[in-house]
């Protein structure tokens, strides 16, 4: 293609030479009173002037624009009989709008219309360039709101697009990317195999997840906020430590390339999604495979459905939150005595010594008294009791922090904290409304997954809505 368009160029070389000319010959005119910024200011306008021109020179040269030549339905690939030969579009593209004729046709077999140089340009019925449709997209994601994606666009890019279209265009290219995954999804669950996964197998896979709160449209301030889940998939390399004395000292594995999913879905759906993404990455064929996070029932559910494979760990800042609660609850918040069990009992905990604390923990339940019926589930003796005799208990295997450190594992999930933070910058604030029954949300969380994945997914999308249609042989 390139060697074409330099074909083109040349072979009307002649006026695109004469507006260069004339361009420059403006440019020098006004160089010895005008400043640096002014001077880039002229360049950049004739940059985008000659850019259009190019285009335009490269569309009136497309070999699909020949009327004559014999072209395929792009559904079943039996000959296109021509309706116009030379139907015009118009079409916004990253040097302002260019329009151009080409021939546009039907399949009298199956009834698919289009023009079949919409198709080798990669556009389709499109009036925005793949180009245009990935700025928009960045500028969605990265600034705090479509207002603010606008102010990027037209500053950085010379796109002047209002609030409500950016909101559109990002919306509409993250209810493509919904609908992939669910595909993928669907296909999972009905074949049940693993993916394939070329390159090394992972030496330790890490799948990791937590909820946020995303505002949503609902009628009522109590119902507003919604959790949104996010998940973070990673490889990365042990690093044993079993001899460091705390947390702070521990670094255990760091993790390596980062990918997310990100929904409003419930949990359920959530981990399926989670799963399919882990796949992609190499789950099945690494050597270790954990799941990191907090103790909730909800996220063992996960675990045992989606993930009986890997090794569950409890996050040591949740479990040692537990501890702080528990310890506020039989002495008091703010009490000598509830500092000193605390410190004692993370030291233990740090140890391994697990038995010994789920005993104590259920000593101090039976000592302030078991919750009554009816009593709040925030309660002290509601917390201490659940603490006692549920959430250490079940994640027994999951606080043996000894053997974890011995392995180089990570025992935190602080990436996935930091993913909600992350995502949170976009999603997230007093003044952000979202749709959830409609397009909204969970469309603009899929955009934000894909731009903040780290294995070039981003680029790698892009390049793959910008090619060819392929029409059947």
């Amino acid at each position: 293609m390139t060697a074409s368009l330099i074909g083109v160029v040349y072979e009307q070389k002649t006026g695109y030479l004469s507006q260069c000319e004339k361009n420059l010959e403006k440019i020098l005119e006004g160089s010895p009173t005008m400043s640096l910024e002014d001077l880039e200011e002229i360049v950049m306008q004739k940059k985008f002037e000659e850019g259009r021109l190019l285009l335009e020179i490269a569309l009136s040269r497309h070999p699909d624009r020949d009327a004559t030549k014999v072209q395929k339905c792009l559904s079943c690939g039996r000959i296109l009989r021509i309706q116009k030969d030379a139907q015009p579009k118009t079409v916004r593209s990253q040097f302002g709008e260019i329009e151009y004729k080409r021939p546009y046709g039907v399949c009298d077999r199956c009834g698919q219309t289009g023009a079949p140089m919409d198709w080798a340009l990669g556009i389709g019925n499109a009036k925005v360039s793949v180009g245009v449709t990935q700025k928009v997209c960045h500028a969605a994601v990265i600034g705090r709101s479509f207002g603010d994606g606008a102010e990027i666009l037209a500053e950085h890019s010379r796109l002047e697009y209002s609030a409500k279209h950016v909101r559109t265009i990002a919306e509409g290219e993250g209810q493509k990317l919904v609908k992939e995954r669910e595909t993928a999804v669907e296909r999972f669950r009905q074949l049940k195999t693993p993916s394939v996964v070329s390159g090394p197998a992972p030496m330790l896979f890490v799948v990791t997840c937590d909820g946020g709160r995303v505002q949503t449209r609902a009628e009522t301030q109590d119902s507003r906020w919604k959790e949104d889940k996010i998940g973070v998939v990673y490889d990365a390399v042990p690093q044993p430590k079993p001899e460091a004395d705390s947390y702070d000292r521990y670094e255990g594995a760091r993790s390596q390339t980062k990918t997310y999913v990100a929904t409003m879905e419930p949990w359920e759906s959530f981990g399926w999604m989670l799963r399919v993404e882990a796949e992609k990455r190499g789950y099945l064929q690494a050597k270790a495979k954990l799941l990191i996070a907090d103790g909730a029932q909800h996220i063992r559910t996960l675990k045992n459905d989606h993930f009986p494979e890997a090794e569950m760990i409890l996050d040591w800042p949740h479990a040692t939150e537990h501890l702080s609660a528990s310890s506020k609850a039989a002495f008091g918040e703010g009490t000598q005595a509830a500092r000193e069990w605390y410190e004692e009992y993370r030291e233990l905990l740090w140890k391994g010594k697990r038995d010994e604390i789920i005993r104590e923990l259920e000593r101090l339940s039976k000592k302030i008294g078991f919750p009554e019926k009816g009593e709040s589930d925030a309660s002290g003796r509601a917390m201490l009791y659940r603490n006692a005799y549920s959430y250490f208990p079940n994640n027994y295997d999951a606080i043996d922090y000894p053997r974890f450190r011995s392995k180089g594992w990570p025992i935190g999930s602080g990436v996935a904290e930091g993913a909600v933070k992350q995502f949170a910058l976009r999603m997230k604030g007093t003044e952000k409304f979202w749709n959830v029954s409609e397009s909204g949300a969970e469309e603009m969380l899929a955009l934000c997954a894909l731009y903040h994945s780290e294995d070039d997914r981003w680029k790698c999308y892009w390049k793959a809505r910008a090619k060819p249609y392929d029409v059947p042989a």
